[in-house]
């Protein structure tokens, strides 16, 4: 475990996962509808099959009245107090700019990776000493996002379990492609962003000590340097530690060529097992997460930035000249955060970064 790159068996069963949620029957997954519904009753039966106890208000269900929706909880259940939750929703777009969206990528591809890193924790021989929430949460896409009844906005109004007792809330998004286009080297298309570890006590270095698993190549961006993307933002608002894991956007997203060939199973069920062995630290660390309303991660985000970029200055064109720019950033970062300025800057380069790895115009 760790050194190995995972098997043929692990990628077959996401992309399994992933081409049944985009099947035409699901036609896109949107809340209330019948795909949806059809989009629920898949996961909850595989939860049941991976050996999750249902965590919902009726069964493995979380209802969401309002909109006809529901999200779907699984517990693998710990020897002691607390909780880690592992969260991805599984709704997407349905019919939207005049074509079915299916929604491989978003978010398909991250309820898969969530599913398989919840099965490699059911299958260990001992058990953890904090419970496991796995959380697919429904109605995290427009109209519904960062509304009262996105599903994991209800659920932190209508909590399932104390949300005093959460330790750490891991969020996943845009997990399935690789970074950038084909031809890249792998220290760049295997990257995965991971933003939040600065907001809580003890959690860099909860990720920075995962055992390097093959495939798969997480990077530091801090809280501040992109909006709230996804199910992560309503346990931030309750000041609850938490993680976002994303490749980012790409020229797919929130279009009907978001498909399941587009996908990197081999990336994926490299998180599942990079997810699995972070999941089962948390879970097993003394002591709790404290939340940190003002963080301090610049530093961190500018290493991770400085080596990604690296590796893209004698490929892509411009990129030695950001990569100039970062490092000259360096400087300017006064007890982990850089000043207002520095600041802006940044976050135009990685929003650069992002449109222009992920072909954007």
């Amino acid at each position: 475990m760790g050194e190995e790159h995972p098997g043929v068996s692990e990628q077959s069963g996401l992309r399994h996962d992933v081409e049944t949620l985009c099947a035409p029957e699901m036609a896109g997954r949107a809340p209330g509808t019948p795909g949806g519904a059809l989009s629920a009753a898949y996961v909850e039966e595989r939860m049941r099959e991976v050996g999750l106890e249902p965590g919902g208000e009726d069964g493995y269900r979380q209802a969401i009245p309002p909109i006809g929706g529901s999200s779907v909880l699984g517990v693998l259940r710990g020897t002691g107090d607390g909780w880690v939750l592992l969260a991805a929703h599984h709704d997407h777009l349905g019919d939207w700019g005049g074509g079915t969206c299916w929604g491989a990528n978003d978010n398909a591809a991250a309820v898969a990776v969530m599913l398989q890193a919840a099965g490699f924790l059911a299958g260990r021989s001992r058990r953890l000493r904090r419970s496991v929430l796995f959380c697919a949460f429904d109605a995290e896409e427009p109209p519904y996002f960062m509304g009262p009844y996105m599903g994991s906005q209800w659920f932190v109004d209508h909590p399932t379990i104390p949300l005093r007792d959460v330790d750490l809330m891991i969020a996943l998004d845009l997990v399935g492609t690789r970074l950038g286009p084909p031809g890249l080297p792998p220290e760049v298309g295997e990257s995965i962003f991971v933003q939040g570890a600065e907001t809580s006590t003890g959690t860099r270095d909860l990720v920075d000590g995962v055992p390097v698993v093959r495939g798969i190549r997480p990077r530091h961006i801090t809280d501040w340097v992109i909006a709230s993307m996804s199910d992560q933002h309503a346990f931030r608002e309750a000041g609850i530690p938490w993680l976002f894991y994303t490749v980012g956007r790409d020229a797919r997203y929130h279009t009907p060529a978001d498909t399941p060939e587009t996908l990197d199973y081999p990336k994926m069920a490299a998180l599942a097992e990079h997810l699995g062995l972070l999941i089962s630290a948390a879970a097993d660390a003394e002591g709790r997460r404290e939340y940190i309303a003002d963080p301090a991660g610049d530093g961190a985000m500018l290493e991770s930035l400085t080596e990604l970029l690296g590796h893209l200055a004698e490929l892509v064109p411009d990129a030695a000249a950001t990569l100039e720019v970062v490092e000259g950033l360096a400087g300017r970062v006064h007890e982990g955060r850089l000043d207002g300025e520095a600041r802006a800057n940044l976050g135009g380069i990685v929003l650069g970064l992002e449109h222009g790895l992920g072909g954007n115009p």
